[in-house]
């Protein structure tokens, strides 16, 4: 997720990787955490991969309850796209090196994305045909930093586990949550040029839900 960011991670989406300073400690209890927790890290992506199919980065409630699996997470990007995909697909753990990991994520269905004026882009043309990998980061650490919208950091402390290194930036919903959100958007707009926007992208997005591609009448 977010299955990390992003205007192009469609394509291939990574990651980049934090600095982590810990002490003797905390390094002794991360060269035994990761060798008992099975596939902790699938799990973890799996849980942002439920979170994006339930809308939650669409609203700053929820984006506030994700932003707890990353270990860096940015303000609320209220004007900020939303890329459309599907549900979870196929996730698999690459590798785990003591308190480093990478998840990977393979779809097929990267359905374009929304712009703030609530218009619809649709994906590039090979995205259709090429399966799309998306490469999750993550670090076990008991740290999570939020940047303030002034740009000031705050860190927060916690229990031991693994987290996406982040930082949490970009919105995700699947089709389904997309109509509800341009819906919402729409009415709360005195605009006319969003509003036909708006009815625009929802038109396209049925078709999308329906199984049909974004320029067919079906």
């Amino acid at each position: 997720m977010p299955l990390f960011g992003i205007s192009d991670s469609f394509r291939i989406a990574r990651f980049h990787a934090m600095v982590l300073v810990m002490s003797v400690t905390a390094i002794t209890a991360i060269a035994q955490a990761p060798h008992s927790s099975g596939k902790a890290t699938e799990r973890v992506v799996r849980q942002y991969e439920k979170l994006i199919a339930d809308g939650a980065l669409l609203t700053p409630e929820g984006w506030k309850k994700t932003s707890g699996i990353f270990g860096r997470s940015n303000p609320y990007p209220e004007n900020g796209e939303v890329q459309l995909t599907s549900q979870a697909g196929l996730i698999g753990e690459v590798w785990v090196r003591g308190d480093r990991a990478e998840v990977e994520r393979k779809w097929t269905d990267f359905s374009g994305s929304i712009d703030s004026d609530l218009r619809y882009k649709p994906a590039m043309p090979t995205i259709d045909v090429i399966p799309a990998i998306y490469d999750y980061s993550l670090e076990f650490t008991n740290r999570h930093v939020e940047i303030e919208e002034g740009g000031s950091a705050s860190e927060v402390l916690g229990p031991w586990g693994w987290k996406i290194e982040g930082p949490q930036s970009e919105r995700w919903a699947t089709v389904e949550k997309a109509i509800i959100y341009v819906r919402k958007m729409r009415d709360k707009s005195d605009d006319p040029a969003i509003k036909k926007n708006a009815n625009k992208t929802i038109a396209i997005l049925k078709r999308l839900k329906a199984g049909c591609g974004s320029g067919s009448a079906c």
